[in-house]
């Protein structure tokens, strides 16, 4: 009776385990984590339309954290912040001027990377903060993430959307020293 017993108990965590597991990478299917070896295709899209019917192409991107009092007193911690963008709401007319668009979205998601690495950053240098409580993060996460749609905002008006090259060029070549500067504090250190 007790083999029985530990053996369905047994079972029963195990199928639980494996559910929620099975439910973890379904849910993260729907993401595309930020990679500096892997830039947008078409296909990371979820939404793809022809005309102009809503728009040339948007992107919902992600930066989520997991902070706690214990998680932070570890030596690295830039796994805690993600930066993806969201496939099921980000769409591409397919129609259109593809690579401007994939190009706009992939320089959008590269500035959204260097806010990462500053919430990294910020977290890090407020790490004793964390330890009598988590509204810190909330805090440096609404800052950092103000200072990220005010420049995604003037990148997308001087560039045009990614449709003038020079500008383009200047904010790419300024991403990419942005990236090096905090590389630190990228998610795959």
């Amino acid at each position: 009776m007790k083999t029985i017993r530990h053996k369905i108990l047994l079972t029963s965590f195990l199928l639980l385990f494996v559910a929620g597991t099975a439910f973890s990478q379904k849910k993260d299917e729907n993401k595309m984590y930020w990679s500096d070896r892997q830039k947008l295709i078409v296909d990371d899209f979820g939404i793809k339309t022809g005309s102009m019917e809503s728009g040339a192409t948007s992107a919902e991107f992600a930066i989520d954290y997991d902070v706690s009092r214990f998680n932070f007193l570890s030596k690295n911690f830039n796994k805690n912040v993600r930066n993806y963008m969201v496939k099921s709401t980000s769409q591409i007319d397919t129609t259109g001027n593809v690579q401007q668009y994939l190009l706009y979205q992939q320089t959008l998601f590269d500035l959204s990377e260097v806010y990462a690495r500053e919430l990294r950053k910020a977290l890090k240098e407020n790490r004793k903060l964390l330890i009598s409580g988590t509204k810190v993060a909330d805090e440096l996460n609404w800052k950092v993430m103000s200072e990220f749609l005010d420049r995604r905002s003037k990148y997308t008006q001087e560039t045009n959307s990614a449709s003038d090259p020079v500008k383009q060029k200047e904010w790419e070549d300024q991403i990419a020293y942005e990236l090096g500067e905090l590389k630190d504090y990228a998610y795959d250190k």
